[in-house]
Formats: C-alpha cells, sequence, structure tokens
C-alpha cells in the first residue's frame, strides 16, 4: 500500500497562534514546519498544504500572499488563510479566489480544522496514526507502467506523487476519462508532444514522422481507455470501484483536465525513456461527499 505523508507549513504564524495551531494539527500526524513568509516564498512548493496567518492590517498580507504565489509550482499549493473576523473580511474584500483554498477564523475549533483538513488533503484522525490513504492508487500506477510496456514496449518508473487541488497540467496533450458509479471524479494521462508520439508510433508500429495528428489523437484516448479500464478491474470490489465514460482528448498546454471542487487530485508522476509525464486521479467514494 503506498501511503504519502502530508506536509504543512506555518507561515507568518505568531508565538501562541503557532502554538495551537500545532497542537491542533499534531492530532492528525502531518509534518509541521515553521517558515517566514520570506522562507515559504522560496520553497512552497515542497508542501501539501499551507496555513498562512492573516493580520487584520491586510495590505503588507496581501502583498507577502502574492510572493508565496509568485513560483508557477507554489500555485498548485493550496494556501489557508487563519484570521480573525475582521481578517477574513478585509481578507475577503482584496483577494481574489484563487489565492486562498479557504479562511479559519481564530480562535481556531479543532472540529473546524477536522472537516478542512478532511476536505483539503483527505487526512483525519485514526488511533493517532492519521495520513493521506492512497491505496486506491496503486492500480492507475500497475496500469500505466503494464499498458505502455505492452502496447508501446515502453518501460516507465514512478517518480512522485503529490497533490494539487484543480486539474491544471502543463502538458501538451490529454486522454482524460470521467469516473462515475460507487465512486465518482475523473483521471487523466499527459503528455508532452514528443512522448506521446513516441508512444503512438510504437503502438501503430511506424516511424516516428510517419503518424498523423489524428493517430496521436485516437492513441492517446486509447491509452487512457486501457489504463482506466485496467485500474477498473482492479478496484471492482472495492468502495473506489466506479464505471467508465468515453475518453476525451485535450490538446495544447497548459489546460486543465476537470476537478472535483473539493476533492484533492492525486498527481501520479512518472519518466518513460528519461521524459516525464504524468497520471491525475481524482476520486471519491460517493458515501464520503458532503
Amino acid at each position: 500500500m503506498d501511503i504519502m505523508s502530508t506536509a504543512v507549513a506555518l507561515i507568518d504564524f505568531p508565538r501562541l497562534q503557532e502554538q495551537i495551531a500545532s497542537r491542533l494539527l499534531a492530532e492528525y500526524n502531518v509534518e509541521i514546519t515553521r517558515l517566514s513568509h520570506s522562507e515559504a516564498a522560496a520553497r512552497l512548493d515542497m508542501f501539501n498544504l499551507a496555513l498562512f496567518f492573516w493580520p487584520d492590517a491586510c495590505a503588507e498580507a496581501a502583498e507577502r500572499l502574492n510572493q508565496l504565489r509568485s513560483k508557477e509550482e507554489a500555485k498548485k499549493v493550496p494556501v489557508v488563510l487563519v484570521t480573525s473576523e475582521m481578517g477574513k473580511r478585509n481578507a475577503e474584500s482584496v483577494l481574489g479566489p484563487e489565492m486562498a483554498a479557504d479562511i479559519l477564523v481564530t480562535p481556531l475549533q479543532p472540529y473546524i480544522v477536522s472537516k478542512k483538513l478532511a476536505g483539503l488533503l483527505g487526512v483525519k484522525k485514526d488511533n493517532g496514526t492519521s495520513r493521506l490513504n492512497v491505496s486506491y492508487i496503486n492500480p492507475f500506477i500497475e496500469a500505466t507502467t503494464d499498458t505502455l510496456k505492452q502496447m508501446a514496449g515502453i518501460e516507465c518508473v514512478r517518480t512522485g506523487l503529490t497533490l494539487r487541488m484543480d486539474g491544471n497540467t502543463t502538458g501538451f496533450i490529454s486522454g482524460t476519462m470521467g469516473l462515475s458509479g460507487p465512486a465518482e471524479g475523473f483521471v487523466s494521462v499527459t503528455f508532452n508532444d514528443l512522448l506521446a508520439r513516441t508512444i503512438v508510433c510504437r503502438m501503430l508500429q511506424v516511424q516516428l514522422g510517419e503518424e498523423t495528428d489524428d493517430d496521436i489523437q485516437d492513441g492517446v484516448g486509447e491509452l487512457m481507455n486501457m489504463i482506466a479500464g485496467h485500474a477498473k478491474a482492479e478496484l471492482v470490489h472495492t468502495e473506489h470501484s466506479f464505471q467508465l465514460s468515453l475518453p476525451n482528448v485535450i490538446v495544447g498546454g497548459p489546460h486543465s483536465v476537470g476537478h472535483l471542487r473539493g476533492v484533492p487530485v492525486v498527481v501520479i508522476e512518472f519518466t518513460a525513456e528519461g521524459v516525464p509525464f504524468e497520471v491525475m486521479v481524482c476520486l471519491i467514494p460517493r458515501k464520503n461527499k458532503a
């Protein structure tokens, strides 16, 4: 079973609020790092979630939040503001919806923190061993490696597992498929143009350059179909079982492949012949939806 620990940054917290937040978060077995806004700006992309303390005076705080979001990778990390009621009103008046995933009002309430963490990261208290359970991701990992090896003779290696709160990707071409039934969401596979052409040419047993754009789109769609079908068979007797829709292919990057509001997207990072690509899975059992 693949289990991914959750790294949380506490940014610009006053000492008392930092102690309170740390005690609440400690119950969820997350890794906590305390940072200033300048430190966080350089390494925010290393975290799964950031809690940013927003003082009542918002001008300087807004500038600091913009600094945190200056790196492209950092924009994928959900940032939750922690502030007073007055600070909340000020923040809502100056921030766009993309700048903060949510706002927690002090004094922090344990049940609210629990609900927010569950919604953003899927973590909850569980006999002192809370983690993000991504066991349902394993069938998608196996499906990807098996499909590329069988259909194109290409060995791929999983290199990472991360979270996003959206379905945005910087790749050039994606095959994506909606999932429904006992669990719902989507799955996608995204390649750069050259890797997509290399894989599809090997599937078709033609030389690189002999393929058409239609061949590439059809091939990526069929790869998505096979990956999702393989994973579906493995998950059929679990709470994450699903039915498949028809695959859709999106060309031109960057683009978005979809998202379920409030449900994290698990990004499985691979390399094939030294070239990175990714599979994104957003899947939640219907019984777990609020």
